[in-house]
């Protein structure tokens, strides 16, 4: 008959947990690190997407491998960590330019794709939304046709040319004009409306992709960043860049063309807005995700409004912002 020794059980699970935390926070460490050098390979700049994430998984490892072993790679964690809140902070630090007092544009970006749980609430939430321009990623024409309809104050602006592929659908309570932005590569192309209501004119650019998880979906990031950034220079309106552009506020490309165009992040000051996946999980269920649908203006405006949700049953939370003239503009 074998008899295990207590404390020799115990001792290997304790050996088992040091080398499970030490290859997984290791792991996290090498990608916080890597983070930064995302325009040198795909993968990098894919693991930006999630540093909060990484944060908390680098806590959680510092903590455990402490009470486990009290090695010098629980330093190492914490110090990746604090790397990686470092570069959260200012979701909550940062602030936006104060706004003029004069009444905004509001304006709703959804994306639905590929399917929500009921069509018929997500219709009545964004013609609830009362909003002046609205965007709906993932979609046909034929699909938000009821928002259309007699009585509604809304009529389609723009929508993929082919009736049978999902791509972005634009309603608006004008039919504003729109100029369209073709990139070699992309299946969306980029979108830029003239919005002009409540005495303000600006103009909305807005686009639709993945996230670049392969090679050839960073390609077509790259792609669609230029071609963003080729519809917000050649403009003299203000300009705010809304949508699922298929990357975070971290990853090199986004910041790349947020130095190089001059837009800001204007979700810096209201905290961590994660918008996919979403999660049912109680109590921690909305820090899960990541903010991928994203809102950037230039100088010239500010956000009057900004939030996130609620969740209407598709894969995103969807986001709405009313846009104002900013004070010195």
């Amino acid at each position: 008959m074998i008899s295990y020794n207590e404390t020799g059980v115990f001792a290997g699970l304790r050996t088992a947990l040091i080398i499970i935390l030490f290859i997984g926070g290791g792991g996290a460490v090498v990608f916080t690190i890597a983070a930064f050098f995302g325009d040198s390979w795909w993968l990098f700049d894919y693991a930006a997407n999630f540093r909060w994430q990484l944060m908390w998984g680098l806590i959680a490892a510092t903590i455990l491998y402490t009470l486990a072993a009290r090695g010098f790679a629980s330093i190492v964690f914490l110090a990746a960590a604090i790397l990686n809140a470092w570069l959260i902070v200012p979701l909550w630090m940062g602030a936006q330019p104060a706004a003029t007092g004069e009444d905004g544009i509001r304006v709703v970006h959804a994306d639905i794709y590929p399917s929500v749980d009921d069509s018929n609430f997500v219709l009545r939430w964004l013609l609830d939304s009362k909003a002046d321009l609205i965007l709906v990623a993932g979609t046909t024409a034929d699909r938000m046709e009821p928002l259309t309809t007699d009585g509604s104050p809304y009529s389609i602006i723009v929508a993929p040319e082919r009736p049978d592929v999902p791509g972005i659908v634009a309603l608006g309570t004008e039919n504003w004009p729109v100029e369209v932005t073709y990139a070699e590569g992309l299946t969306e192309p980029v979108y830029r409306i003239t919005v002009g209501a409540n005495g303000e004119t600006i103009d909305v650019v807005t686009t639709w992709g993945d996230l670049a998880s392969n090679s050839r979906e960073a390609d077509r990031l790259s792609a669609r960043l230029e071609a963003v950034s080729a519809a917000v220079t050649s403009t003299s309106r203000p300009v705010a860049v809304i949508g699922n552009l298929g990357a975070t506020r971290w990853t090199s490309g986004m910041t790349t063309m947020r130095d190089t165009i001059g837009v800001r992040d204007t979700t810096e000051g209201s905290g961590y807005l994660s918008t996919w996946p979403l999660s049912d999980i109680p109590l921690i269920g909305g820090w899960i995700g990541i903010p991928v649908d994203i809102v950037l203006m230039t100088d010239e405006i500010t956000p009057l409004e900004l939030s996130t949700g609620p969740d209407i049953g598709a894969g995103h939370l969807p986001v709405t912002v009313v846009i104002g003239p900013a004070f010195g503009s």
